[in-house]
């Protein structure tokens, strides 16, 4: 397999982060940095005996995905029973969009975020954002870095401290060889802006897509090398792990998670994981979520923890495996030792 030869030597430049032991600082007291959640299944975090196990951690958050939570509206009560479910866990990790429903303005005016997030007892502290563009000539990227700053300032007041763009060359034209692609590639200019502003940068890299080559060659070291960029800057890190690729019918509609059999979320995680952690590119969060069309009641996807490839489940295997990288140390998951 392709992935098999990749290795570390790959990476020789990787920043050098050692791994500490979980009892001394800052490993001693990790909080919360892996978060579940998604658009397919959302309901079925309101029953929190199918996930005990990962509530029970101590480190797991609700990942609040907007198209989720209103979806989830439908069904009077459930957004009630999954905030039960997480009750003591911290306001969890926002996904939002930059435009279209218009979520944050200054002066504060943001009806959907009122209506969906706060209106319904949700108040994120972080959020990932899904951003209109990459790049732009001079003169709109101005504008662009502009109404960036905006955004941010109007989410801070409404209680999120950390605002990411998602990043992640995941269409075939974007640039991805060479060496520090995100950190030196004008491209990405506006990218590094955001997320320096927004003290945060999350990444869209399914396992599967990024173990098969992703978007085409550099990909994988591309990936590597800008969460280095954000570890070394002090940013918010966030990896969002997802299955991919989506199941579709003959027609290629989305279809339900129950109706997949060829998933292998679970097993590409692992490799996943283990590939960043080799590399030296830990990052700060794990969230756990799917993309699916929200499909807020097809709880296979999501529960139980004890089913390969659900959302849970990955987030329960994060919790007892998965490093997190803090203040620039990589400690390791509480339940490796």
């Amino acid at each position: 397999m392709m992935i098999a030869s990749l290795g570390v030597a790959f990476y020789a430049e990787a920043q050098t982060n050692s791994v500490v032991d979980a009892q001394s600082d800052p490993c001693s007291s990790l909080g919360r940095y892996i978060f579940v959640g998604g658009t397919g299944g959302f309901d079925a975090l309101g029953h929190p005996e199918l996930f005990e196990s990962l509530l029970q951690t101590g480190h797991v958050g609700l990942y609040e995905h907007a198209s989720a939570v209103a979806a989830a509206e439908g069904a009077p009560d459930a957004i009630r029973e999954i905030e039960n479910a997480f009750a003591g866990t911290g306001g969890g990790q926002a996904e939002l969009g930059q435009e279209g429903w218009n979520y944050f303005t200054l002066p504060p005016s943001y009806g959907f975020y009122t209506d969906v997030y706060l209106g319904h007892g949700l108040h994120p502290g972080e959020a990932n954002v899904n951003t209109p563009q990459d790049w732009a000539p001079r003169d709109i990227l101005k504008k662009a870095v502009e109404a960036w700053r905006e955004y941010v300032n109007a989410a801070r007041t409404a209680g999120i401290d950390t605002v990411a763009p998602i990043v992640g060359p995941n269409a075939a034209f974007e640039p991805k060889q060479g060496d520090n692609v995100f950190a030196t590639n004008p491209f990405y200019a506006l990218e590094r802006d955001q997320a320096l502003y927004g003290k945060a940068i999350a990444f869209d890299v399914p396992p599967n897509f990024f173990l098969t080559g992703g978007s085409g060659p550099g990909y994988q070291k591309f990936i590597v090398q800008a969460i280095q960029w954000g570890n070394e800057n002090g940013l918010r890190t966030t990896v969002l792990l997802s299955p991919f690729p989506w199941p579709t019918n003959a027609e290629g509609q989305p279809v339900y998670f129950r109706q997949f059999a060829g998933n292998t979320f679970s097993s590409d995680t692992e490799k996943f994981v283990k590939i960043l952690t080799e590399a030296n590119a830990v990052p700060s969060e794990w969230a756990v979520d799917n993309y699916e069309d929200p499909y807020a009641e097809d709880a296979p996807a999501m529960v139980p923890e004890t089913e390969a490839n659900t959302t849970t489940a990955v987030g329960w295997w994060l919790a007892r495996n998965a490093p997190v990288n803090v203040n620039g140390v990589v400690c390791p998951a509480p339940g490796s030792n």
